[in-house]
């Protein structure tokens, strides 16, 4: 049983390598169903590993799956807090933040109160509630708000969030391929700052080929900070774990856009890695990421028991390596829009400001950068 999550029946093939394969895909009974940019969706009946593992020869990928990793249905769910936050009212919003997740909740036509005026998005990038016989939320619909909120947290009235919404609120996937064209609808929009809150596995543990595809038609000033997996595990898992290129101590890559993989930190008593955050030497920054406080949902809904305190009033409290990645994309932006730096340069800005973290491996110990909220 493979260990990644993938679409049925899709294979995913670079344009480039179609004429070699696409006769052997014939035979397994795939034909060219389109794709995009350079990659070419194939689809067929025949089980993806079993296609995968009988290929004589490379250049065929699954379109991988990526979710919300343990959020949503286990144990680090939204919880009700007794705080709020106060709205800040749009300005002349010259610098956008992008954020690839659910779309954005509308009630009554309009975004939470607090991303108000603040947030963009086109009527794609809206998203349903799913609920259960309860009437409370089943899905995932929640978090793309919750993600934009944490951002717009850390940022002052001239930045705003682009958001598109290509994570499914039901099952909380998104695929490789919406991802991607995601990214390309961002850099054409001239976004070089993109928060991705959510990963998963690939086969063979190799980057998935469309969203590395479209990572690299991204400009070079451009920063993508991916949230690091809430598994507790070593392992790299991806968007985060995408490298462009080599790393070379001490040099810096100025021919690719840089994805920064941000786990999350525990400052509840000793500062550490929070018990659910992925970690290891792949991971380029932590960040706050316990009982983050963001927008959710209006007042009195999820519905809960009448001796329940305190109640849901609007916003919440999550956890999540998806909420420490939104605050480091929240201080780039701020430092963006105070400083005029670019992307690249914010982002070492804020590193360099970060707090010292010592972090424990099986290599010994580190010091990573730690972002407070």
């Amino acid at each position: 049983m493979p260990r990644y999550r993938h679409r049925a029946g899709e294979l995913l093939v670079h344009a480039d390598d179609c004429a070699a394969i696409q006769a052997e895909l014939a035979g397994f009974g795939y034909h060219p169903a389109g794709g995009a940019g350079s990659l070419r969706r194939f689809t067929g009946a025949r089980s993806v590993p079993e296609v995968l593992a009988a290929l004589r020869s490379g250049g065929a990928s699954p379109n991988h799956l990526f979710g919300l990793d343990r959020i949503i249905w286990s144990d680090l769910r939204p919880k009700p807090t007794d705080d709020t936050l106060t709205p800040v009212p749009a300005g002349d919003i010259r610098h956008w933040a992008g954020v690839i997740d659910t779309g954005i909740v509308l009630r009554e036509r309009h975004p939470h109160e607090f991303l108000g005026e603040r947030v963009a998005y086109e009527p794609e990038d809206t998203v349903r509630v799913v609920r259960g016989e309860d009437g409370n939320p089943a899905g995932s619909a929640g978090h793309g708000t919750f993600v934009a909120g944490v951002v717009l947290k850390q940022v002052g009235p001239d930045v705003g969030v682009r958001v598109k919404g290509v994570i499914d609120e039901q099952s909380g996937d998104a695929e490789d391929l919406a991802v991607a064209n995601a990214l390309d609808d961002l850099r054409g929009e001239g976004v070089t700052l993109i928060n991705l809150s959510f990963s998963g596995q690939t086969f063979e543990d190799r980057p998935p080929k469309a969203i590395e595809d479209a990572l690299r038609r991204l400009s070079p000033d451009t920063v993508v900070v991916a949230s690091a997996g809430n598994r507790g595990m070593r392992q790299r898992v991806y968007p985060a774990g995408i490298k462009l290129a080599p790393t070379v101590p001490g040099e810096v890559d100025d021919k690719h856009a840089l994805v920064l993989p941000v786990g999350s930190a525990d400052h509840s008593g000793t500062l550490r890695v929070a018990d659910f955050s992925n970690f290891g030497p792949w991971i380029a920054a932590y960040a706050d990421g316990v009982d983050v406080v963001g927008p959710y949902f209006h007042p009195g809904y999820p519905a809960q028991p009448p001796d329940e305190e305190p109640k849901f009033n609007g916003y919440a409290v999550w956890s999540g390596t998806s909420f420490s990645a939104a605050i480091v994309t929240g201080k780039i932006a701020a430092l963006m829009a105070a400083n005029g730096l670019n992307a690249r340069e914010a982002a070492a800005e804020v590193l360099k400001a970060a707090e010292p973290m010592t972090v424990f491996d099986l290599n010994g110990s580190i010091d990573v950068p730690h972002v407070s909220e």
